[in-house]
């Protein structure tokens, strides 16, 4: 239907737009924080919401830290990005926790539902960088990289599954 297809292309493009806006000053940063908090969202204070924003985090006993790799909205068109490797990797948990059933089509499957196609007729309107590759790849908190090339021996891996 051509009226949801322009719809979905121009709220990606509007997110796409105030995630740009967000990232672009600690002033908006400031802002979005006190849309944020306020009652009819997540009902905290703005401090709270900041210090998340900005790479602030308390783990409730005593140790606070800053990450580098703080809370981005934009990150130059890449914070976004529908890629198909993201949308294999979950495809791979589901498999590993007996949610998929038979053998996926992984690559087939996130290129159905991430619809790059809508992506970047948004970004187009929005004047948002695309990245090379719908495919990255990730060093995951267990330190293994995952990179999308071979997601049922991924997804086959893991010690712990269903």
């Amino acid at each position: 239907d051509v009226y949801k297809r322009q719809t979905a292309r121009a709220l990606t493009a509007a997110v796409l737009e105030a995630g740009r806006w967000i990232d672009a000053s600690l002033s908006n940063k400031n802002k979005m924080a006190e849309v944020i908090a306020a009652k009819s969202y997540v009902n905290t204070s703005v401090d709270v919401i900041n210090q998340r924003i900005l790479g602030r985090y308390q783990n409730g006993l005593g140790k606070t830290w800053d990450d580098p790799n703080y809370m981005k909205f934009y990150n130059d068109g890449q914070a976004n990005f529908p890629y198909l490797s993201d949308g294999m990797w979950f495809m791979t948990q589901h498999k590993r926790w007996g949610l998929a059933k038979g053998e996926p089509d992984y690559l087939g499957t996130a290129k159905s539902i991430n619809r790059i196609d809508l992506y970047k007729e948004a970004a187009t309107l929005a004047n948002v960088p695309l990245p090379k590759s719908p495919m990255r790849s990730s060093k995951l908190i267990d330190g293994v990289v995952w990179d999308g090339k071979n997601p049922k021996a991924y997804a086959e891996s893991f010690k712990i599954k269903a």
